[in-house]
């Protein structure tokens, strides 16, 4: 009966007995606290394993029938833990529930806004669930048997289909099968036979961890699998399963009570049998007896006669709900943990079904009975739970073909992935409306609450914790240095005061970063901008605009805490990794009422292993450095070693929730007197006791991480360990499971399956050493560096390996709907290993030159690619590792490198614009290249920036160039801190200007490229050739210019105070002003045709059609007595005229017929308003759409509606999720364009009625949309300026076309036709901002231009003048 696995078994199910100790308490808890526990956590009576680990409540229901061996002996119970559990008798926050192994979770969307906030005041992520990573997992769940090779050959023949299907969504895709149908390592086939030669190797026996003991190993290691993933992936199980259920096993432990009732009713002979075999463990809890796994050494065939014996004597004294909790198979277990714990996971579950439930013969043994009976047992339970769609019968007499079945599964595993993006995008806890707050700041904010989490389930040493809430709370206005030696609980210190601080201080805004945690914490200067963002968010409303250099940064730092606005608490962990020189004039020292904490290791003695080259290798001493700087000496504290005590407490009590063993794991007393104690040797001790290695001799604590690594090593292949271990170690930030294993596979040439298999034990037996936050990381930098002393002469191949797997994929990968997206991984991790490759090749000369000009620094195509898919930060750190590497290198001549200094200097200056999107790469290049030429020519020598102006110069697709010369030519006149970009020559200012900025633009109808500029307070309208970015006519005086409609050629009609007045623009003269006066708050008027103009009258009751020769009055339109209008609308060609009106109730809509100059319809809806301020027509006026309210609903959004005018019905009605904020419509596309609150942008069509498509990229509510006169770009951003940033759509094809985030908030705004030029009103300058959209549209741009540079705009001879209008 061969291998042997149920790790945890169920007590036996005794429902009336209420009195029976339930064992659902967290290991090593007090004993007052277990007893509150075991009251209330009889969930549906559950009784729990003896075993058990305790998981965190999944926050689905659990299953009604979910009972059997339910929680298995979970090892793997919580993510991977970063310091041990050290402290046992400090028992942080521990769940008080009943909970079964982590079942994916259904968070509800919070509100966005609230979310944000939270996050921004650095309070820890709310619930015990962390957000699920992009990840998918299709688990195989299955017996051993050999029948299912085939099959599973099928399911993993679509590996590479979905893995590509996943990148192209930004997943990782891998196929979990732990179970090896012909093992390797053991003999015999692992049916269901009852044979024990399996369990032969004497060390699966007993140097295992305590729940893979007695051939319980595959159990162990499966149920490990799948916690592993429920943390953080998205599983989609996938169930073989026929007429058996693979190898039965002998319970690990039997419940003491459950043994002596046994023992009561066997025979003598039957008696003795399990007494050899099952001894008692008094340190368990509660007490059970212990299969003697010991006593298969040697093996021989009489200790496996004896096993297959005590099998059938179990069978046959064993009542059949005690054999429901205690004889069970590897394939029970997997269903129990997975698809009848979760909800989600059994609706998403793929079931073969390769055989019927037979009735059993006549003369079947007891073990066949049995089989029979917990098949159908499982049968039932499986059929009530899962999903009739998804169970494919493959019976025996069915012939099926391979490539029908593959189609099959891929059809019904596309329908789970499609179901797992939605879900993802809904739940993402990063809204899209951000309110301006970048995206890269709130998740550097997530990972950190994240990562903070998962180290506070360790124990810090608490001693010094009273001190640091004393200096949080006290007056000292001193930074406070904790310091420590490596492995001594610095970080986990730093993750509890996160927990804590809001209870201490709940005013407190903590601002907490983790050195190296992400490519932004990896350098000072990121750290420190990352760090100043957060604050300026806080205190502004919107992050700080200033150069990416550390002066920079600190001053925004510094000024922020000298206003004392808000309880700032500023924690650095790990300073000195980023500390390169003695130069800490960043460093606040007085800190007014705001906080500083930073951690520092002290310097490791000569014996330890200090060799990492990521550390500030010259071993600088940042402490000493610290000591001068005058801090007051309070104010440094030392993270202590545990005294005598603590260490006896720790090592007999401490090993934390993630052994599970309910203090059946003990340590060796001649442990307890090692010297040097911190928590990270607790943490390992504890680990090498549970890998079952108590008896290693260890004399010398520094020798602990050599010890686990050898003990590593002997449970694999030799080579296996260290590779494993290195791709994981020398990926910066961590890598992800299917590249690792791609990288493994590739380096030993193994089949993919028995990859897996390596690395599916590889995570299970290292256990709380590795850490998954998003990648698969090493969680202690002690063993890191332990790892990388011991394998360093392989370092060099592995980054090697690293380099050759990542260059050898794709680039982008072809998404849904024809849509590209990059491979991030490729764009992360290649140039880093590449760098790294050449260093380490020794051979190489002139590394440092193949280094600086690499393809990752020269090509243009690259750089831009890399910018678009990771953001600039990560191409900054590229150029600083390198830079860093070739000073390690021992050659510091790095200025001969112009392009990278160049490349650095621009990243540094456009580092906030190209973080928010990497799209205006060119825009920003081009233009940064232009003005560094004006100011040194002498770059144009450099072959490499030449070859880069060459390729702007040559670009295929559609980019913005922006056309002035200097963006910032009126720097310093209150332009909010924008970056300065040069000081060339720009638009002189007008003597007197005092009130800068401009209040409206229109584009003007002649040929030509020009627009008019309004400013009312300035008295002044001007002209502007947008090709030539410069100002060709000047109209002052004019009496508060508020709104302006062309007419005819070079008139046009402008609003002075309540007056409207024809002014010929080329000329600068008045022509007439119009009879009567405007209403204040709504003065509206629009174009009829050439001579006349509708307008709102004074008093609101009508409208007055007006000649704009004479200026008389020539018609009114009236609705009828005391009917207020509130809007006026008219059509493109002018025919069409529509108002709405806010008396009476339901707010109608009035349609005239200007032309036949009568009424054609009054529009109303039932209980609902109209918001007539958010509407718009199509250019012959045969649609109007207007936003609508409901009356008696007002909490609900509003919605959209769209009337035919030509029949005057309800032609469509839209509702979205969320508040429409602004509208546009295109008679071209036959489409309305609906900005949302939520930052996206809606396109409906108007035949179907369908959402055409969702324009994503803004990050708070679109507020404003223009179309161009041509009405097939829109232009769109928001007025209030939370998103600085235009976007440029193309609407047939909903495709951006471009992306601009301008050095001041954009006050208003015109497109030019087919959207060839924009031209942008910045807040406070005077100069407009002119872009050209480059390479767009078949040949029509090219000809606007043309009639750009040929038509003059009117009368020759008035170039450039200025006209005075005052008299």
């Amino acid at each position: 009966m061969g291998n042997v696995c149920s790790s945890g078994q169920k007590k036996k199910k005794d429902k009336d007995s209420g009195s029976e100790k339930s064992d659902d308490s967290p290991p090593y808890q007090e004993a007052d606290k277990k007893d509150l526990i075991s009251s209330e956590s009889n969930a549906g009576d559950e009784k729990r394993a003896p075993l058990a680990a305790v998981e965190a409540l999944p926050d689905v229901t659990p299953l009604p029938e979910a009972n059997g061996n339910q929680l298995q002996d979970q090892q793997n119970h919580q993510p991977p833990t970063a310091l041990g559990k050290a402290n046992g008798a400090e028992k942080d926050s521990n769940t008080t529930t009943p909970q079964g192994a982590q079942a994916p979770s259904d968070v509800a969307n919070a509100n966005p806004a609230a979310g944000n906030l939270s996050v921004l005041q650095g309070k820890p992520p709310p619930g015990r669930k962390i957000e699920r990573d992009k990840k998918i997992v299709v688990y195989i769940l299955a017996d051993n048997s050999t029948e299912y090779k085939k099959h599973k050959r099928v399911v993993h023949s679509l590996y590479k289909h979905f893995k590509s299907k996943c990148q192209s969504r930004g997943f990782d895709f891998i196929i979990a099968d732990v179970h090896d149908s012909e093992p390797e390592t053991e003999p015999g086939n692992g049916n269901a036979k009852k044979d024990f030669s399996r369990l032969q190797e004497v060390k699966r026996w007993t140097q295992t961890p305590l729940e893979a003991q007695g051939g319980h190993e595959e159990a162990a290691n499966c149920l490990s699998e799948i916690t592993r993933h429920s943390a953080g992936a998205y599983i989609v199980p996938v169930l073989f399963l026929g007429a058996t259920l693979g190898t039965p096993m002998l319970p690990l432990t039997i419940e003491s009570q459950d043994f002596t009732s046994v023992l009561g009713t066997a025979s003598e002979t039957e008696r003795l049998l399990l007494e050899k075999w099952y001894t008692i463990d008094n340190s368990y809890q509660p007490m059970c007896h212990r299969l003697h796994a010991q006593q298969v050494d040697p093996y021989s065939g009489q200790a496996n006669g004896e096993l297959n014996e005590l099998l059938a004597v179990l069978l046959r004294l064993f009542s059949e709900d005690v054999k429901d909790s205690y004889l069970t198979t590897v394939v029970e277990q997997e269903i129990n943990n997975t698809v009848l714990m979760s909800q989600e996971l059994a609706k998403r579950c793929i079931w073969i079904q390769t055989g019927q439930v037979a009735r059993a013969p006549e003369n079947s043994s007891q073990l066949e009975l049995e089989v029979q009976r917990r098949i159908s047992r499982v049968y039932s339970k499986l059929k009530s739970q899962l999903c009739e769609k998804n169970l494919i019968r493959l019976l025996p007499t069915m012939s099926i073909l391979d490539e029908e079945l593959s189609a099959v599964i891929e059809s019904l595993l596309d329908k789970a992935l499609a179901g797992i993006f939605e879900e993802h995008q809904l739940k993402s806890s990063i809204p899209y409306n951000t309110l301006g707050v970048d995206r890269v700041l709130l998740e550097e904010l997530q990972l950190v609450g994240h990562y903070s989490k998962l180290l506070a389930q360790n124990s810090a040493n608490f001693d010094i914790m009273n001190d640091v809430k004393r200096y949080i709370r006290d007056s000292t206005v001193q930074p406070l240095v904790v310091s420590g030696a490596r492995g001594s609980g610095k970080s986990v210190l730093v993750s509890k005061i996160m927990e804590n601080v809001h209870r201490w201080k709940p005013e407190a805004q903590l601002i907490l970063r983790y050195a190296n945690l992400s490519a932004r914490s990896s350098d000072l200067t990121s750290l420190l901008g990352s760090m100043a963002n957060q604050m300026s968010v806080l205190e502004t409303g919107h992050q700080c605009q200033v150069p990416h250099t550390l002066e920079a940064y600190a001053g925004v730092i510094r000024e922020i805490l000298d206003r004392q606005q808000r309880f700032f608490v500023l924690i650095i962990d790990g300073v000195d990794e980023l500390q390169r020189d003695e130069t800490l004039d960043w460093l606040p020292l007085q800190l007014g009422s705001a906080k500083l904490i930073l951690t520092v290791s002290e310097l490791a003695e000569e014996g330890e292993d200090g060799a990492d080259s990521t550390a500030g290798g010259d071993g600088f001493d940042m402490l000493a450095a610290l000591a001068q700087l005058g801090i007051p000496q309070r104010c440094f504290l030392r993270v202590r070693q545990f005294t005598e005590r603590q260490w006896h407490d720790i090592l007999s009590s401490g090993g934390g929730d993630f052994y599970a063993a309910n203090g059946a794991l003990k340590l060796p007393d001649e442990w307890k007197t090692l010297h040097g104690k911190t928590p990270y040797h607790a943490k390992s001790l504890w680990w090498l006791a549970w890998l079952g290695h108590v008896a290693q001799p260890i004399s010398e604590i520094g020798e602990i991480s050599g010890r686990i690594l050898q003990v590593l090593e002997s449970k694999f292949a030799t080579d296996h360990v260290e590779l494993l271990l290195l791709i994981v170690r020398l990926s910066p930030w961590g890598i992800r499971e299917s590249d690792c294993l791609g990288v493994f596979q590739k380096m030993t040439q193994v089949e993919a399956q028995v990859a897996f298999k390596i690395w599916s034990k590889f995570c299970w037996l290292m256990g709380p050493m590795l850490l998954g936050l998003k990648n698969i990381r090493i969680a202690d930098r002690s063993f890191g560096r332990a790892v990388l002393a011991r394998y360093a002469q392989k370092q060099w191949l592995v980054h090697e390996a690293l380099r050759d797997y990542f260059d050898r994929q794709d680039s982008e990968f072809k998404g849904s709907q024809g849509v590209n997206t990059y491979n991030y991984q490729k764009y992360l991790k290649l140039p880093y290993h590449h760098f790294c490759a050449v260093i380490e090749d020794k051979p190489a000369p002139h590394k440092i030159d193949i280094l600086f000009n690499c393809f990752y620094f020269t090509d243009l195509q690259w750089i831009a690619n890399k910018v678009h898919a990771t953001g600039p930060d990560h191409l900054l750190h590229d150029i600083l590792q390198a830079v860093w590497l070739a000073k390690s290198g021992g050659d510091d001549s790095t200025s001969e490198y112009v392009h990278i200094h160049f490349l650095k200097r621009f990243l540094e200056h456009y580092l906030h614009e190209l973080s928010y999107d990497g799209q205006q790469f060119y825009t920003l290049m081009k233009y940064y290249l232009k003005t560094s030429f004006r100011e040194s020519p002498e770059l144009k020598d450099d072959e490499k920036i030449r070859s880069w102006w060459e390729c702007t110069n040559e670009l295929e697709f559609a980019f913005l160039e922006i056309l002035n010369a200097d963006l910032d030519a009126e720097n310093g006149n209150g332009t909010d801190g924008a970056p300065a970009t040069g000081n060339g020559e720009g638009e002189a200012p007008s003597a007197t200007s005092t009130v800068k900025g401009y209040d409206v633009l229109m584009n003007l109808p002649q040929p030509g490229c020009y627009v008019a500029s309004l400013s009312t307070e300035r008295a002044e309208i001007c002209i502007w050739d947008v090709k030539n970015c410069c100002r060709i006519r000047e109209l002052q005086g004019i009496q508060q210019p508020t709104a302006m409609c062309p007419v005819g050629s070079y008139e046009a009609a402008v609003l002075c105070r309540r007056e409207i007045r024809v002014i010929n623009l080329d000329e600068g003269k008045f022509k007439v002003t119009l009879k009567g006066v405007m209403n204040q708050k709504m003065p509206y008027f629009g174009l009829h045709d050439q001579n006349h103009l509708v307008c709102l009258s004074r008093n609101r009751m009508y409208v007055n059609l007006m000649n704009l020769e004479s200026g008389d009055c020539v018609t009114t339109f009236k609705a009828g007595e005391d009917r207020f209008l509130n809007s006026l609308l008219v059509s493109g060609d002018g025919r069409i005229l529509v108002c709405g009106d806010e008396t009476q109730k339901p707010f109608p809509l009035l349609v005239w017929h200007l032309s036949q100059r009568k009424l054609l319809y009054d529009l109303r809806i039932p209980h609902h308003d109209f918001l007539t301020s958010l509407s718009a027509i199509t250019h012959e006026g045969s649609y109007v759409c207007v936003v609508a309210k409901e009356l008696n609903e007002p909490t609900t959004p509003n919605f959209i509606v769209v009337y035919d005018l030509q029949s005057g019905t309800l032609f469509k009605k839209w509702k979205p999720s969320c508040n429409t904020v602004s509208l546009a419509i295109s008679q071209v596309n036959a489409c309305v364009i609906a900005g949302l609150e939520d930052a996206k942008i809606l396109i409906w069509d108007l035949v179907t009625g369908n959402c055409k498509s969702t324009l994503i990229g803004h990050n708070a509510p679109v507020t404003f949309l223009k179309l161009d006169p041509l009405g097939k770009v829109l232009l769109s951003y928001d007025k209030e300026g939370r998103d600085s940033a235009i976007r440029m759509w193309e609407l047939n094809s909903a495709k951006s076309l471009a992306v601009f985030k301008p050095p001041a908030q954009v006050s208003t705004s015109e497109i030019l036709p087919n959207g060839a030029f924009v031209v942008l009103a910045l807040k406070d300058r005077n100069s407009l901002l002119t872009l050209a959209l480059k390479n767009y549209g078949s040949g029509t741009g090219d000809t606007l231009e043309d009639d750009c540079g040929g038509t003059l705009y009117g009368n020759p001879d008035n170039q450039h003048k200025v006209f005075d209008l005052s008299n």
